[in-house]
């Protein structure tokens, strides 16, 4: 199955603390303006994300392949600094958050490495660039995310 290493960053006009708490209202489905990209759906009764928590992802690409789902399991996280995830279903391997600090902004970077494990993606990975996929949802998130922010 094809392996996919993809790094995506962008400076989000807020304090880190403040963007991860949004990353982690999204991942809890709290709020969803990643929609009309990604779609969370946070399992069992707790509303919050904490490490061991178990989310759905429902991504819906900006081409005309299909939307896919993933789990993801919270493995670990380090308060406004990173949070990282196993993933599993149609995408298996990780994915990693970054908050930096920078002149009061925050540099997010998100590391996804992961392969595929559905047929379909291993049949049209050689036609279609997954990881640039990835890079446009991730890009339309950010600007996504500095819009929300800038609001509250």
């Amino acid at each position: 199955m094809p392996k996919f290493v993809v790094i995506d960053e962008a400076v989000i006009d807020s304090p880190p603390m403040v963007v991860y708490k949004a990353i982690l209202d999204e991942i809890a489905g709290v709020t969803n303006w990643w929609m009309p990209y990604l779609e969370f759906k946070l399992r069992g009764d707790k509303p919050i994300v904490y490490e061991g928590a178990i989310f759905d992802l429902t991504i819906y690409p900006t081409s005309r392949i299909t939307s896919f789902k993933v789990s993801a399991k919270v493995t670990k996280i380090v308060e406004a600094k990173s949070i990282e995830l196993e993933m599993t279903g149609a995408l298996v391997g990780t994915e990693y958050y970054t908050f930096e600090p920078t002149d009061g902004k925050t540099n997010l970077q998100i590391r996804l490495n992961v392969r595929t494990n559905r047929l379909f993606f291993s049949l049209v990975s050689p036609f279609v660039d997954i990881g640039k996929k990835h890079s446009d949802n991730m890009q339309k998130g950010f600007k996504a995310l500095n819009s929300y922010l800038s609001k509250k």
